[in-house]
């Protein structure tokens, strides 16, 4: 009889401390999330660009990329800026990032309720067939990113 007792013994504390283990991490994930979102600009949360449209042309002769965006403000949403564009493939490897010379924004800033178009370039060695699907993501100033899925031309 002894050694039944000293078994269950022991599968009671194994399970306290599974069940410990358990409550500690629910805590600490709960707490993570409740830290991460005081950390996230109420500005940020306002925003709500959407892209309604784009053109991505790969140029054979100068190996790189002309991205056209047009991107809507819808009213109530905070006027914003776009501080960067960049192309992915559909698998989220990137392509190119627009520097600041590269990036042009009519107008800027975008104001509720109006459209805008975002335009740049960007180099790339390697041949893009026409018809591959990519990413076009932008950037506001207050960090949100939008993202829109176009098919390349090739010129």
């Amino acid at each position: 009889m002894r050694s039944r007792r000293s078994i269950s013994d022991i599968v009671a504390v194994v399970l306290l401390i599974v069940i410990a283990i358990a409550a500690a991490v629910i805590i600490y994930m709960w707490l993570s999330g409740l830290i991460g979102s005081m950390h996230t600009s109420t500005l940020a949360t306002q925003v709500k660009l959407e892209i309604t449209g784009a053109n991505v042309t790969y140029n054979i002769n100068k190996k790189g990329f002309n991205v056209t965006a047009y991107v809507y403000n819808p009213p109530g949403s905070p006027s914003t800026s776009i501080t960067l564009g960049e192309l992915e493939f559909t698998n989220g490897t990137l392509i190119c990032a627009s520097s600041t010379s590269t990036l042009t924004v009519t107008p800027s800033p975008i104001a509720p309720g109006s459209t805008a178009t975002v335009t740049f370039s960007c180099g790339y060695s390697s041949k893009v067939p026409a018809g591959t699907p990519v990413k076009v993501i932008l950037v506001t100033t207050e960090g949100v990113q939008v993202t829109y899925t176009a098919t390349v031309t090739v010129s």
